[in-house]
């Protein structure tokens, strides 16, 4: 049957797709993705000329496949409440639906004084006092709340469009492989990524009392079938992929790592393949889950703890 044809089943043409963080990294790898399916996107991000960039870069790959992309740009700092509710009004203003709400947008804190098993006492309270107070709170607003508050504020939005079916009104946070492991000593990020895997549990369960459900025959199965319609929630834990994260030209990056996942390599433009189909109707039966797509990185990791004399 036709709609059981990957080009249907994964089809987001003509869908909204608003994507934090969209100017760069992973953002960009998946504005690229949705423009060339078709996607009219909206990209948000602090720096403008990551955004122009971006903007230029979907849609020139767009044409070479014969799609005529429909791109917005919105510059926005999403690390505050003003910064929150000013990208939240500006959407609004420009735009009368939302298909899928995408929040890549993020930070990662490493302490200024690093720390290794075995030194003294003294080192450890001074590496450990390195992560700031500041850096934290930073941490927790641009990872947590801003996604919390964004999704709050376009939620109505997001309703409509679940109604609609084929997977709309879809939710996609951003998690990591650093939110359940100790491998590395990053707790401002750790644990905000901890959160926002929990974030995506709570919201997935409290918007699912918002549906339309309805029934109809299927010749399929030849039996009644009903469907409802709900407002999803997962998110995506990525594992090393060059961004501003893990830049490929400086030598302190972690992206060295990615050769020892079982992938051998750092990922790409995988991501925009596992966002499209969280997006799609190929995707509408996943909600309040973590998809962990890390090349397997979570399967070598382990705690850092050692035994000295």
């Amino acid at each position: 049957m036709a709609r059981l044809l990957s080009q249907n089943m994964f089809d987001v043409n003509g869908r909204t797709v608003l994507i934090m963080g969209g100017g760069s990294g992973i953002g960009r790898m998946l504005a690229k993705g949705f423009s060339v399916n078709g996607a009219n996107t909206v990209f948000v991000d602090i720096d403008e000329n990551f955004l122009l960039e971006a903007k230029k870069e979907a849609e020139d790959l767009a044409k070479t496949v014969g799609v005529d992309a429909k791109v917005h740009t919105i510059k926005g700092d999403l690390s505050s409440k003003e910064g929150v509710q000013a990208v939240i009004a500006n959407f609004l203003q420009t735009h009368a639906t939302l298909d899928t709400i995408i929040h890549r947008a993020a930070y990662r804190h490493m302490n200024v004084i690093p720390f290794k098993h075995g030194e003294s006492l003294e080192t450890l309270q001074t590496a450990t006092s390195s992560a700031s107070w500041d850096l934290w709170s930073h941490a927790f607003q641009l990872n947590v709340l801003a996604p919390y508050f964004l999704t709050a504020g376009l939620i109505t939005l997001l309703g409509d469009a679940a109604r609609k079916g084929d997977g709309r009104g879809s939710v996609i946070l951003f998690s990591s492989p650093a939110s359940v492991h100790n491998h590395q000593f990053v707790p401002a990020y750790q644990t905000s990524k901890a959160a926002v895997d929990h974030l995506t549990r709570i919201i997935a369960a409290e918007f699912a009392d918002f549906y339309r459900a309805y029934t109809y025959l299927s010749l399929l199965f030849s039996m009644i079938v009903e469907l409802t319609y709900v407002v999803r929630v997962n998110a995506i834990s990525p594992g090393i992929v060059p961004s501003g994260m893990s830049d490929v030209n400086d030598p302190a990056s972690n992206l060295h790592l990615a050769k020892e996942s079982p992938a051998r390599r750092a990922g790409g433009e995988d991501m925009a393949g596992t966002a499209i189909w969280l997006s799609s109707k190929a995707g509408s039966f996943m909600d309040g889950e973590i998809v962990r797509i890390d090349g397997g990185r979570l399967l070598v990791l382990k705690g850092v703890i050692s035994h000295h004399d």
